[in-house]
């Protein structure tokens, strides 16, 4: 899946150590994972591993991955899932809804969401990874595709973990982008503080 990096919060370089590998299928974006599996390849590993899902097949109707989600999380050690900034908050919402088991949701088994931003002007991932942290998401969020230096800091303040990065955007200049403003999101401050104060 090309020649990427993966840098944590702090840009230190996390690459050899990640295991995930992405579900193969025809819409898979470049840096969703450093690796592909097929479903046929994964059904038939006697090791479980850890699989990043599309989310948007998940959502759809006729997406059989709905029919298989759980068949898939019987042969993976850890569950993630990829999306794309189409995916609104509220899809969010009812994908998170739908598959509530009395005390577990969806959103406390998944290990992994990696957001796509297919275009650097695309600020939604910035709402995605925010309202995926207010919903009480623990687990890492990576954020992969067009973004610019100046986003990352903004980006670990919205809740992101750790971002996908293309070899030849690699530079000591992005790696100094991760300490510029040493700030991450806690979920009490942002919404505390009043936008204008009245002098008196």
């Amino acid at each position: 899946m090309g020649n990427h990096s993966i840098l944590d919060a702090q840009a230190k370089d996390i690459t050899a150590d990640d295991s995930w590998q992405a579900l193969y299928t025809a819409e898979l974006p470049d840096g969703i994972a450093t690796k592909t599996i097929h479903l046929s390849e994964l059904l038939h590993k006697s090791e479980r591993l850890d699989v990043v899902l599309p989310l948007s097949d998940i959502l759809s109707s006729k997406g059989i991955l709905t029919e298989v989600l759980e068949l898939i999380a019987n042969y993976t050690s850890r569950l993630g899932l990829w999306a794309d900034t189409d995916v609104s908050t509220e899809q969010l919402d009812e994908l998170l809804a739908a598959y509530q088991d009395g005390e577990r949701s969806l959103l406390n088994a998944l290990d992994l969401v990696v957001l796509y931003q297919p275009k650097f002007a695309d600020g939604r991932s910035f709402s995605q990874a925010r309202h995926l942290r207010q919903k009480g998401f623990e687990g890492e969020i990576r954020v992969t595709g067009h973004f610019g230096r100046d986003q990352i800091v903004y980006l670990k303040r919205a809740g992101v973990d750790s971002f996908v990065i293309s070899a030849e955007n690699l530079t000591e200049d992005i790696k100094a982008a991760f300490s510029v403003l040493p700030s991450s999101y806690d979920g009490s401050v942002a919404s505390q503080l009043p936008m204008f104060r009245k002098h008196a």
